[in-house]
């Protein structure tokens, strides 16, 4: 049935079987029906393998081109469909429960018309404390509302809001309402006249131990007390009418987020009447949303005050700029250097060099204590005293002794400072000097290369009037240099709270004993910012360094 060149039909049989096996899967996927499978598949399937053994037994290009075609165009009509029929979406199966979940019913229960009226309220604080961010009497509208609203919300006969002073330690009545008793001993010369008691209350101050108000402030626990007979921490002052006690709601109010009480609000009810535990949860509700008002209108007063200072301190540091010397006139038989550094927000420090007379010539330092513009007041007062007094005979210590006497008792804040006032006679050799306080004078000895403090120590101005300052006298020769500083120098803190120090500020002074006293100066201040860093300092720094020629 083979001819000779039947080798070359091998092809056709390999093609044979393998369609054979594409038949048997195409079989297997419609069964299974992992996939769809046209009908059209199968026949083109079919027609190939018939087609490849009809030619083996019957050679023939033709035939075999003929089946071929057929079996190919028979998956034409199929293909046509899959190309350009409409697409089909994507849908992902879900599995669907027999049984229908059955969602729980959500319940909305009515809001009762007089927990709408609470918050209502409670919103209205809030109002009030935005309110008062533009008006003097803010704070004090909104306390008052504070009081007023929990008195109606309650039923209460009084009321009274106090709040904490953490700088002297007490609680005092900021809001005064209504009728209530006084639950605090009254002091035994007050009168028991019904609008004498209800003012003293109304201005009270109340230390944080030893009464109702200070022991609820300090534990923070809000109280109802019905029975305020059987409470020790509560005193009935009288039998008048006016003074007999009923029954009393205590709340802290604290600052939210911190914890800390602030103030405190204190309902009152006459003889009679008790207060509800329905009433006793409303104020604390209430105290709720005054803790929010009250936290806000704050932190405005903070952020205000801080502004306020920042922009006082701007204009005394510019005043202060304005005080110190601008071009140094010449100074016979020394070279002098200096640096300050101001801290914002401090003004404390200044200094003025005055050719007086040709036998001498005055160096002054200053550093006042306080901040702003009232260390600018005190800076500017001991300046123009000093400056006057240089110019007569009198020494150093009488100068800053009679500027003491000046100063002491004269204005009503804090007011002291450290001055060094040195005296050089240019001709002589020599140095006569007094200081008052923190601003020592040194000297380094360029003969012997070695430094020696010459200050005494000794209270600054402005502590006691009758304080006297000693005079100290020495001889300096060409190469000596006197140094004195204010403590803001050596007290600079770094990164680690590392202090400057006095031993660093001296090593460089004897490192660089030949230089000028501005290049002595100006290699301070660039090891003090060196070491510093960019932390912050808290006080002025100022050094003079006078090396005489």
């Amino acid at each position: 049935m083979f001819n000779s060149d039947a080798i070359a039909y091998l092809p056709l049989l390999g093609t044979a079987i393998l369609a054979t096996i594409l038949f048997i899967f195409l079989a297997v996927i419609k069964t299974r029906k992992t996939a769809k499978v046209s009908y059209l598949s199968f026949l083109s399937v079919l027609i190939l393998i018939f087609d490849c053994i009809y030619t083996i037994f019957n050679p023939g290009i033709s035939n075999f081109v003929f089946l071929l075609i057929l079996a190919t165009a028979v998956l034409i009509p199929y293909l046509v469909m899959l190309a350009f029929g409409k697409p089909k979406e994507e849908v992902s199966e879900q599995p669907v429960d027999e049984e229908e979940i059955k969602k729980p019913e959500i319940i909305v229960e009515d809001i009762k018309p007089d927990e709408v009226n609470l918050i209502e309220k409670g919103r209205s604080f809030v109002i009030l404390a935005s309110d008062s961010f533009g008006s003097k009497e803010g704070m004090q509208n909104l306390l008052d509302s504070i009081n007023k609203t929990c008195m109606e919300i309650t039923n209460a006969d009084g009321g009274a809001v106090l709040m904490v002073d953490d700088f002297e330690d007490s609680i005092n009545v900021k809001s005064f309402l209504g009728v209530f008793p006084p639950p605090y001993k009254l002091p035994a010369e007050l009168p028991h006249k019904e609008l004498r008691v209800s003012t003293s209350f109304k201005f009270a101050t109340f230390a944080l131990r030893d009464n109702i108000f200070g022991e609820i402030a300090s534990s923070g626990k809000a109280e109802i007390i019905n029975s305020p007979k059987s409470d020790p921490r509560i005193t009935e002052n009288g039998p008048e009418d006016f003074l007999k006690l009923g029954s009393f709601i205590f709340i802290p109010i604290r600052l939210r987020g911190r914890g800390i009480v602030i103030g405190l609000i204190a309902l009152s009810k006459n003889p009679g009447k008790e207060f509800t535990q329905k009433e006793f949860d409303w104020a604390l509700t209430l105290a709720g949303f005054a803790e929010s008002a009250l936290k806000t209108t704050i932190s405005f007063q903070v952020y205000n005050e801080k502004n306020e200072i920042s922009k006082e301190s701007k204009i005394a540091e510019n005043l202060q700029n304005i005080l110190l010397p601008k071009k140094l006139p010449p100074l016979p038989g020394i070279s002098f250097g200096s640096f300050t550094m101001h801290t914002e927000g401090v003004c404390s420090d200044t200094f003025d060099v005055l050719p007086v007379r040709q036998d001498r010539t005055s160096i002054i330092l200053m550093d006042v204590a306080g901040k702003g513009t009232n260390s600018f007041l005190v800076m500017s007062m001991l300046r123009s005293m000093i400056r006057l007094l240089v110019n007569t005979p009198q020494p150093a210590g009488t100068i800053l002794s009679l500027a003491n006497r000046e100063i002491c008792g004269e204005i009503n804040f804090e007011h002291f400072a450290s001055v060094a006032l040195i005296n050089y006679n240019a001709a002589k050799k020599t140095v006569q000097f007094s200081s008052a306080g923190t601003t020592p004078v040194f000297l380094y000895n360029a003969q012997k290369q070695t430094v020696e403090r010459k200050s005494l120590a000794s209270e600054p101005l402005g502590v006691e009037k009758t304080t006297s300052y000693k005079d100290i006298q020495f001889t300096v020769s060409p190469g000596d240099i006197i140094i004195t500083y204010t403590d803001g120098l050596v007290e600079a803190l770094d990164a680690s709270g590392k202090q400057y120090s006095l031993n660093r500020l001296l090593n460089i002074v004897k490192t660089n004993s030949k230089s000028s006293g501005k290049q002595i100066a100006d290699l301070v201040k660039a090891d003090m910012k060196k070491f510093v860093g960019s932390e912050l300092l808290h006080d002025d720094q100022t050094l003079l360094a006078v090396k005489i020629q």
